[in-house]
Order: C-alpha cells, then sequence, then structure tokens
C-alpha cells in the first residue's frame, strides 16, 4: 500500500475509529459483553458495528477495507468473526506515510 492509499483509506472516520478502539479494546469496548476476552480472538464485528452506529452491510465494508490493506487481522470463532489489529502493518504503513510527509517539509 503506498502512503497515498493509506491515507486515502485513513481518511475515513470510522475506519480510523475503529484502529483506534482496537488499539485498547478493554477501554473502547467497556461496558460490552462478548463471549471472550479481547485479548483471546479480538473483537466481534457485531460490537464494532454497534459502538459505531452503522449498519451491518456498512460495517463489514469498513472492516473489509481494513483487512485488505493488513491492518487488522481476523479470527473465526464459529459463526462469528473477531479483529484485532495487526501492529506490524500498522507500524510499516504509519512509517511509509510519515516519510512521505517529511519529505514535504
Amino acid at each position: 500500500m503506498s502512503p497515498e492509499e493509506a491515507l486515502k483509506l485513513l481518511a475515513n472516520p470510522t475506519r480510523m475509529a475503529v484502529l483506534m478502539w482496537l488499539k485498547n479494546p478493554d477501554e473502547a469496548f467497556a461496558g460490552y459483553v462478548q463471549l471472550y476476552p479481547f485479548d483471546q480472538y479480538g473483537v466481534c464485528a457485531s460490537l464494532i458495528q454497534d459502538k459505531a452506529g452503522l449498519s451491518q452491510p456498512a460495517t463489514s465494508l469498513c472492516l473489509k477495507a481494513l483487512q485488505s490493506a493488513g491492518l487488522v487481522e481476523t479470527s473465526k470463532v464459529g459463526k462469528w468473526t473477531y479483529y484485532r489489529r495487526a501492529e506490524p502493518r500498522i507500524r510499516e504503513v504509519t512509517d511509509a506515510v510519515t516519510h512521505s510527509l517529511q519529505a514535504l517539509l
């Protein structure tokens, strides 16, 4: 993913919010209940949908975009899909964007 593609992807406030929520899910989803601890599989898509206030199709599109970019990883448990941040890829994209922006100075 080029720095330009990353900036375009993250310009969407919902996608950016999801990445921020997944950074500290215990804090971001305090009061929400899911079957497994957040550190075991990640956060269930239905909780992300509820917090974002989006429809199921809109939530799926958001999460699919993040997954396609490699910014989130998924775990399938039964019929449920759980999401967590892909930290190495996030660091790689952040470094590329930072380098690209520094070239403007």
